[in-house]
Protein backbone atom coordinates (compact mmCIF):
# COMPACT_ATOMS: atom_id res chain seq x y z
CA UNK A 1 0.00 0.00 0.00
CA UNK A 2 1.27 3.51 -0.71
CA UNK A 3 2.13 5.49 1.42
CA UNK A 4 0.12 8.99 2.38
CA UNK A 5 2.25 12.29 2.54
CA UNK A 6 1.10 12.87 6.07
CA UNK A 7 2.31 8.92 6.91
CA UNK A 8 5.60 9.64 5.80
CA UNK A 9 5.82 12.72 7.89
CA UNK A 10 4.78 10.70 10.70
CA UNK A 11 7.81 8.04 10.18
CA UNK A 12 10.26 10.56 9.57
CA UNK A 13 9.08 12.06 12.80
CA UNK A 14 9.44 8.56 14.48
CA UNK A 15 13.35 7.99 13.06
CA UNK A 16 13.62 11.90 14.28
CA UNK A 17 12.62 11.19 17.97
CA UNK A 18 10.60 14.80 17.81
CA UNK A 19 7.45 15.74 17.31
CA UNK A 20 6.76 16.90 13.86
CA UNK A 21 4.86 19.91 15.72
CA UNK A 22 8.52 21.12 17.36
CA UNK A 23 10.31 20.43 13.82
CA UNK A 24 7.48 22.52 11.90
CA UNK A 25 7.69 25.73 14.26
CA UNK A 26 12.06 25.85 14.07
CA UNK A 27 12.01 24.85 10.17
CA UNK A 28 11.66 27.43 7.79
CA UNK A 29 8.69 27.87 5.73
CA UNK A 30 8.64 28.76 2.09
CA UNK A 31 5.46 30.03 0.54
CA UNK A 32 6.36 30.37 -3.27
CA UNK A 33 3.34 31.98 -4.42
CA UNK A 34 4.45 34.82 -1.64
CA UNK A 35 7.72 35.69 -2.36
CA UNK A 36 8.36 38.51 -5.33
CA UNK A 37 9.72 37.88 -8.83
CA UNK A 38 13.05 40.02 -9.16
CA UNK A 39 12.89 41.59 -12.45
CA UNK A 40 16.40 42.56 -13.13
CA UNK A 41 18.55 39.53 -12.99
CA UNK A 42 21.69 38.59 -11.54
CA UNK A 43 24.67 40.58 -12.70
CA UNK A 44 27.46 38.27 -13.51
CA UNK A 45 30.45 39.75 -12.70
CA UNK A 46 33.12 36.79 -13.48
CA UNK A 47 33.11 34.18 -15.77
CA UNK A 48 36.04 31.15 -16.17
CA UNK A 49 35.57 29.85 -19.91
CA UNK A 50 36.54 26.21 -19.33
CA UNK A 51 39.32 24.59 -21.86
CA UNK A 52 39.69 21.36 -23.34
CA UNK A 53 41.33 18.78 -25.72
CA UNK A 54 37.86 17.27 -25.96
CA UNK A 55 34.36 17.78 -27.44
CA UNK A 56 32.71 15.50 -25.05
CA UNK A 57 31.43 18.45 -23.00
CA UNK A 58 29.10 20.05 -25.43
CA UNK A 59 25.87 18.84 -24.13
CA UNK A 60 23.44 22.06 -21.87
CA UNK A 61 23.27 19.23 -19.08
CA UNK A 62 26.12 18.44 -17.01
CA UNK A 63 27.11 17.38 -13.36
CA UNK A 64 29.66 20.20 -11.84
CA UNK A 65 31.42 20.10 -8.49
CA UNK A 66 33.29 22.77 -6.85
CA UNK A 67 36.13 22.58 -4.65
CA UNK A 68 39.72 24.27 -4.06
CA UNK A 69 41.15 21.70 -6.46
CA UNK A 70 38.97 23.41 -9.33
CA UNK A 71 35.63 22.01 -10.98
CA UNK A 72 35.25 18.95 -12.23
CA UNK A 73 32.61 18.06 -14.80
CA UNK A 74 30.79 15.87 -16.80
CA UNK A 75 27.84 15.03 -18.73
CA UNK A 76 25.20 14.47 -17.19
CA UNK A 77 23.73 11.84 -19.60
CA UNK A 78 26.08 9.01 -20.68
CA UNK A 79 29.18 10.46 -19.76
CA UNK A 80 32.44 9.12 -20.87
CA UNK A 81 34.87 10.72 -18.28
CA UNK A 82 35.00 13.06 -15.53
CA UNK A 83 37.15 16.14 -16.19
CA UNK A 84 39.50 18.43 -14.02
CA UNK A 85 39.72 21.70 -14.35
CA UNK A 86 41.40 24.43 -12.55
CA UNK A 87 40.14 27.42 -10.92
CA UNK A 88 41.14 29.38 -14.02
CA UNK A 89 39.56 27.03 -16.85
CA UNK A 90 43.06 25.22 -17.44
CA UNK A 91 41.98 21.85 -18.42
CA UNK A 92 43.95 19.37 -16.13
CA UNK A 93 43.02 16.03 -17.86
CA UNK A 94 40.25 13.12 -17.27
CA UNK A 95 40.43 12.16 -13.79
CA UNK A 96 37.89 9.25 -14.65
CA UNK A 97 37.51 7.61 -17.25
CA UNK A 98 34.20 4.83 -17.79
CA UNK A 99 34.96 1.53 -19.33
CA UNK A 100 36.32 -1.98 -18.65
CA UNK A 101 40.01 -1.17 -18.25
CA UNK A 102 41.86 -1.21 -15.22
CA UNK A 103 41.64 2.27 -13.49
CA UNK A 104 38.48 2.88 -15.44
CA UNK A 105 34.62 2.54 -14.48
CA UNK A 106 31.55 1.08 -15.83
CA UNK A 107 29.34 4.22 -14.72
CA UNK A 108 28.70 6.47 -11.70
CA UNK A 109 25.91 8.02 -10.59
CA UNK A 110 27.30 11.37 -8.54
CA UNK A 111 30.47 12.60 -7.60
CA UNK A 112 31.66 14.51 -4.31
CA UNK A 113 35.13 15.83 -3.49
CA UNK A 114 36.43 15.32 0.32
CA UNK A 115 40.26 16.22 0.65
CA UNK A 116 42.25 15.14 -1.87
CA UNK A 117 40.20 12.43 -2.93
CA UNK A 118 37.43 12.01 -5.79
CA UNK A 119 34.57 9.70 -4.70
CA UNK A 120 31.91 8.26 -7.07
CA UNK A 121 29.24 5.55 -6.76
CA UNK A 122 28.69 2.65 -9.57
CA UNK A 123 25.82 0.50 -9.03
CA UNK A 124 26.14 -2.80 -9.23
CA UNK A 125 22.37 -4.00 -8.95
CA UNK A 126 21.85 -5.32 -5.43
CA UNK A 127 25.25 -2.94 -4.28
CA UNK A 128 26.86 0.00 -4.86
CA UNK A 129 30.72 -0.05 -4.73
CA UNK A 130 32.92 3.52 -3.73
CA UNK A 131 35.65 4.45 -6.31
CA UNK A 132 37.92 6.69 -4.68
CA UNK A 133 40.24 8.89 -7.21
CA UNK A 134 43.54 10.78 -6.17
CA UNK A 135 43.50 13.90 -7.20
CA UNK A 136 46.69 14.92 -8.07
CA UNK A 137 48.01 11.70 -9.77
CA UNK A 138 44.46 11.24 -11.44
CA UNK A 139 44.39 7.37 -10.62
CA UNK A 140 41.75 5.06 -9.09
CA UNK A 141 42.75 4.35 -5.43
CA UNK A 142 40.56 1.51 -4.00
CA UNK A 143 37.12 0.29 -4.37
CA UNK A 144 34.64 -0.36 -1.75
CA UNK A 145 32.07 -2.85 -2.06
CA UNK A 146 29.12 -2.09 -0.21
CA UNK A 147 25.88 -4.06 1.21
CA UNK A 148 23.43 -1.56 -0.09
CA UNK A 149 21.86 0.16 -3.14
CA UNK A 150 21.46 3.48 -3.81
CA UNK A 151 21.44 6.74 -6.42
CA UNK A 152 22.57 9.33 -4.08
CA UNK A 153 25.46 8.95 -1.25
CA UNK A 154 27.53 11.31 0.96
CA UNK A 155 31.09 10.92 2.43
CA UNK A 156 30.79 11.80 6.16
CA UNK A 157 34.23 13.27 8.04
CA UNK A 158 34.56 9.67 9.92
CA UNK A 159 34.80 7.82 6.99
CA UNK A 160 31.24 6.63 6.70
CA UNK A 161 28.64 7.54 4.52
CA UNK A 162 25.34 7.98 4.23
CA UNK A 163 23.57 6.26 0.97
CA UNK A 164 19.71 7.01 -0.36
CA UNK A 165 17.85 4.27 -2.35
CA UNK A 166 14.43 6.33 -3.67
CA UNK A 167 10.90 5.40 -2.89
CA UNK A 168 10.77 2.06 -5.04
CA UNK A 169 10.49 -0.98 -2.52
CA UNK A 170 12.01 -3.29 -4.84
CA UNK A 171 15.08 -1.49 -4.41
CA UNK A 172 15.43 -1.64 -0.68
CA UNK A 173 13.74 -1.90 2.48
CA UNK A 174 15.29 1.58 4.04
CA UNK A 175 15.85 4.20 1.74
CA UNK A 176 18.68 6.07 3.90
CA UNK A 177 21.39 4.18 4.94
CA UNK A 178 25.08 4.48 6.96
CA UNK A 179 27.66 2.38 6.00
CA UNK A 180 31.15 1.92 7.62
CA UNK A 181 34.44 2.48 5.56
CA UNK A 182 34.58 -0.99 4.69
CA UNK A 183 30.79 -0.38 3.08
CA UNK A 184 29.02 -2.52 6.06
CA UNK A 185 25.63 -1.01 6.83
CA UNK A 186 25.61 0.62 10.38
CA UNK A 187 22.21 2.14 10.73
CA UNK A 188 18.71 2.37 8.08
CA UNK A 189 16.01 4.56 8.50
CA UNK A 190 13.10 5.64 6.91
CA UNK A 191 11.32 2.50 6.39
CA UNK A 192 10.27 1.77 2.73
CA UNK A 193 6.84 1.13 2.24
CA UNK A 194 6.02 2.38 -1.02
CA UNK A 195 5.28 0.51 -3.90
CA UNK A 196 7.88 -2.02 -6.12
CA UNK A 197 6.16 -0.84 -9.32
CA UNK A 198 6.82 2.98 -8.49
CA UNK A 199 10.05 4.02 -10.57
CA UNK A 200 12.95 5.64 -8.15
CA UNK A 201 14.05 9.64 -8.90
CA UNK A 202 18.04 9.19 -9.36
CA UNK A 203 18.67 12.55 -8.29
CA UNK A 204 20.87 13.84 -5.69
CA UNK A 205 19.50 14.34 -2.46
CA UNK A 206 22.48 14.99 -0.11
CA UNK A 207 24.06 19.09 0.03
CA UNK A 208 26.82 20.28 2.50
CA UNK A 209 24.79 23.24 4.26
CA UNK A 210 26.12 25.60 6.61
CA UNK A 211 27.81 22.96 8.90
CA UNK A 212 25.37 20.61 8.30
CA UNK A 213 24.61 18.20 5.92
CA UNK A 214 20.86 18.60 4.32
CA UNK A 215 18.78 15.96 2.70
CA UNK A 216 15.74 15.96 0.60
CA UNK A 217 13.55 13.44 -1.05
CA UNK A 218 12.81 13.76 -4.67
CA UNK A 219 9.24 15.46 -4.85
CA UNK A 220 8.55 16.15 -1.44
CA UNK A 221 8.80 19.34 0.14
CA UNK A 222 10.58 19.20 3.13
CA UNK A 223 14.38 19.54 3.36
CA UNK A 224 15.89 17.71 6.41
CA UNK A 225 19.21 18.60 8.36
CA UNK A 226 20.70 14.71 8.83
CA UNK A 227 21.93 14.64 12.84
CA UNK A 228 23.67 11.28 14.51
CA UNK A 229 20.26 10.13 15.37
CA UNK A 230 18.05 12.01 14.19
CA UNK A 231 16.26 14.01 10.69
CA UNK A 232 15.86 17.74 11.51
CA UNK A 233 13.27 19.52 9.54
CA UNK A 234 15.60 22.24 8.45
CA UNK A 235 13.05 23.81 5.20
CA UNK A 236 9.64 23.29 4.21
CA UNK A 237 8.61 24.40 0.80
CA UNK A 238 4.95 25.10 0.05
CA UNK A 239 4.67 24.80 -3.39
CA UNK A 240 0.76 26.38 -4.08
CA UNK A 241 -0.91 24.83 -7.16
CA UNK A 242 2.20 22.73 -7.72
CA UNK A 243 1.50 20.64 -4.88
CA UNK A 244 1.18 16.82 -4.71
CA UNK A 245 -2.42 15.72 -3.45
CA UNK A 246 -1.91 12.70 -0.87
CA UNK A 247 -4.37 10.31 -2.63
CA UNK A 248 -1.53 10.37 -5.96
CA UNK A 249 0.73 8.17 -3.84
CA UNK A 250 -2.26 5.72 -3.44
CA UNK A 251 -1.51 4.92 -7.20
CA UNK A 252 0.92 1.83 -7.79
CA UNK A 253 0.78 1.74 -11.63
CA UNK A 254 3.72 3.52 -12.13
CA UNK A 255 2.36 4.74 -15.50
CA UNK A 256 -0.76 6.66 -14.04
CA UNK A 257 0.97 7.84 -11.46
CA UNK A 258 3.09 9.78 -13.75
CA UNK A 259 0.47 10.23 -15.67
CA UNK A 260 -1.25 11.67 -12.63
CA UNK A 261 1.64 13.82 -11.44
CA UNK A 262 1.37 15.74 -14.71
CA UNK A 263 -1.82 16.52 -14.76
CA UNK A 264 -2.01 17.97 -11.51
CA UNK A 265 1.38 19.70 -11.71
CA UNK A 266 4.34 18.44 -9.52
CA UNK A 267 7.51 20.79 -8.23
CA UNK A 268 10.80 19.74 -7.09
CA UNK A 269 13.63 21.19 -5.18
CA UNK A 270 16.13 20.30 -7.80
CA UNK A 271 19.66 21.24 -5.69
CA UNK A 272 20.45 23.84 -2.92
CA UNK A 273 22.82 25.62 -1.20
CA UNK A 274 23.43 26.84 2.07
CA UNK A 275 25.98 29.20 3.15
CA UNK A 276 25.80 31.78 6.27
CA UNK A 277 23.88 34.20 4.88
CA UNK A 278 22.27 32.29 1.81
CA UNK A 279 19.92 29.59 1.04
CA UNK A 280 19.43 29.09 -2.65
CA UNK A 281 17.54 26.61 -4.78
CA UNK A 282 16.92 25.22 -7.72
CA UNK A 283 13.13 24.79 -8.10
CA UNK A 284 11.90 22.58 -11.24
CA UNK A 285 7.80 22.99 -11.78
CA UNK A 286 5.87 21.41 -14.52
CA UNK A 287 2.17 20.60 -15.39
CA UNK A 288 1.77 19.00 -18.53
CA UNK A 289 3.76 20.58 -21.54
CA UNK A 290 4.20 23.95 -19.34
CA UNK A 291 7.94 23.36 -17.50
CA UNK A 292 9.70 26.47 -16.15
CA UNK A 293 12.55 26.45 -13.42
CA UNK A 294 12.41 29.83 -10.68
CA UNK A 295 16.25 30.11 -8.65
CA UNK A 296 15.27 30.72 -4.87
CA UNK A 297 17.51 33.46 -2.85
CA UNK A 298 16.79 33.37 1.08
CA UNK A 299 18.51 35.67 3.00
CA UNK A 300 18.75 33.61 6.48
CA UNK A 301 20.23 37.53 8.32
CA UNK A 302 17.63 40.09 6.72
CA UNK A 303 14.72 37.27 6.16
CA UNK A 304 13.83 38.18 2.91
CA UNK A 305 13.20 36.22 -0.18
CA UNK A 306 12.98 36.87 -3.84
CA UNK A 307 12.90 34.63 -7.03
CA UNK A 308 13.92 34.45 -10.65
CA UNK A 309 12.25 32.83 -13.23
CA UNK A 310 14.35 30.90 -15.65
CA UNK A 311 13.90 29.08 -18.66
CA UNK A 312 16.71 27.27 -20.92
CA UNK A 313 15.76 29.39 -23.95
CA UNK A 314 15.93 33.08 -22.55
CA UNK A 315 18.20 32.60 -20.12
CA UNK A 316 20.45 29.75 -20.30
CA UNK A 317 23.04 31.62 -17.96
CA UNK A 318 21.15 30.73 -15.24
CA UNK A 319 19.45 27.48 -15.85
CA UNK A 320 22.62 25.43 -14.00
CA UNK A 321 23.79 26.26 -10.68
CA UNK A 322 25.92 24.02 -8.89
CA UNK A 323 27.17 26.24 -5.80
CA UNK A 324 27.09 28.94 -3.58
CA UNK A 325 30.58 30.72 -3.10
CA UNK A 326 30.02 33.87 -0.26
CA UNK A 327 27.70 36.43 -2.05
CA UNK A 328 27.86 34.80 -5.54
CA UNK A 329 26.09 31.20 -6.97
CA UNK A 330 28.02 29.94 -9.94
CA UNK A 331 26.55 28.78 -12.94
CA UNK A 332 27.63 26.26 -15.48
CA UNK A 333 26.43 27.80 -18.98
CA UNK A 334 26.03 25.76 -22.55
CA UNK A 335 28.43 28.41 -24.56
CA UNK A 336 26.17 28.60 -28.22
CA UNK A 337 23.51 29.89 -25.69
CA UNK A 338 25.71 32.26 -24.78
CA UNK A 339 27.05 33.34 -27.87
CA UNK A 340 23.19 33.92 -28.75
CA UNK A 341 22.30 36.23 -26.14
CA UNK A 342 25.47 38.03 -25.82
CA UNK A 343 23.80 41.55 -26.12
CA UNK A 344 20.86 40.86 -23.85
CA UNK A 345 23.62 39.13 -20.81
CA UNK A 346 23.54 40.91 -17.28
CA UNK A 347 27.26 41.02 -17.16
CA UNK A 348 30.04 43.27 -16.04
CA UNK A 349 31.94 44.86 -19.47
CA UNK A 350 35.18 43.12 -18.31
CA UNK A 351 33.15 39.47 -18.60
CA UNK A 352 30.97 40.58 -22.43
CA UNK A 353 34.64 40.86 -23.99
CA UNK A 354 35.65 37.39 -21.68
CA UNK A 355 32.66 36.05 -23.86
CA UNK A 356 32.96 37.41 -27.01
CA UNK A 357 35.77 35.04 -27.82
CA UNK A 358 33.35 31.79 -27.61
CA UNK A 359 32.17 29.82 -30.47
CA UNK A 360 29.96 27.16 -30.94
CA UNK A 361 32.21 24.39 -30.06
CA UNK A 362 33.54 26.02 -27.46
CA UNK A 363 33.49 23.99 -23.82
CA UNK A 364 31.45 25.07 -20.92
CA UNK A 365 31.60 28.22 -19.10
CA UNK A 366 31.62 28.66 -15.55
CA UNK A 367 29.81 32.08 -14.29
CA UNK A 368 29.72 33.79 -11.46
CA UNK A 369 26.05 35.45 -10.31
CA UNK A 370 26.11 38.48 -7.71
CA UNK A 371 23.71 37.91 -5.25
CA UNK A 372 23.87 41.37 -3.45
CA UNK A 373 20.64 43.57 -4.38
Amino acid sequence: MMRYFNSLLLVLGFFACTSEKNDAEEAELIVLDEIPIQKNKLLIDQAILLGSDSLELLGSELRTVFSKHGFFVSNYNGPKAIHHFSLEGEHLGRIVDVGEAPGQVLRFEEFWVKGDTLILNTGKGDHIDLNFFSIPDHTLIKTIETEASAFSFYPNEDGSFWLYSGLNKAVGDYRLQRVDPDGKILEKRLFNDFSDALIPFTEKSFFRGEGRLLFREPLFPEIYEVLADTLKLAYRVDFGSYSIPDEIWEIEDPFELFERLNKNGFADVYSFYENEKYFIADLVLQRERDYKKELLILDRINRESRKIEITQEHFPEYYSPFALEGDRVLFVAYAPALIQRLDQLNVTEEVREQLKVLEEDSNPVILYGRLEK
